[in-house]
């Protein structure tokens, strides 16, 4: 799992569970935080706390400021503030209506035009 993976999955379930982008960020970020502090446990598949190992094997400073960037970009998604010139994979296709999409549909937004 990548940091990007871990954001996208993090911010995906908080706002799927009703809260905002902006708040999901910020708990996101407090989780990764934990993380690489290693300060967060989860279980492992016998059900045994363990200390949750980090998604990618970075300093803490390198994983925040991943992190950050990611948030970043997933937060104008879904303030509908995107630009082409940040997905170039679109680049081809007919351009989108400029509409704004907030909470969960701009994350799904996000996810569409991101994962394949």
């Amino acid at each position: 799992m990548s940091i990007a993976d871990f954001v996208v999955g993090k911010m995906a379930a908080y706002v799927a569970g009703g809260m905002r982008a902006e708040t999901a960020a910020n708990f996101t970020r407090g989780e990764l935080a934990a993380i690489y502090k290693g300060d967060h446990y989860s279980r492992d598949a016998s059900g045994a706390m363990r200390v949750t190992p980090p998604p990618e094997t970075l300093d803490i400073k390198a994983a925040m400021k991943k992190a950050d960037a990611g948030i970043a970009e997933i937060l104008d998604y879904c303030r509908g503030k995107a630009t082409e010139t940040r997905a170039p994979e679109s680049a081809g296709q007919p351009p989108r209506p400029e509409k704004k999409k907030t909470g969960l549909e701009g994350l799904e937004n996000y996810l569409e035009r991101h994962t394949a």
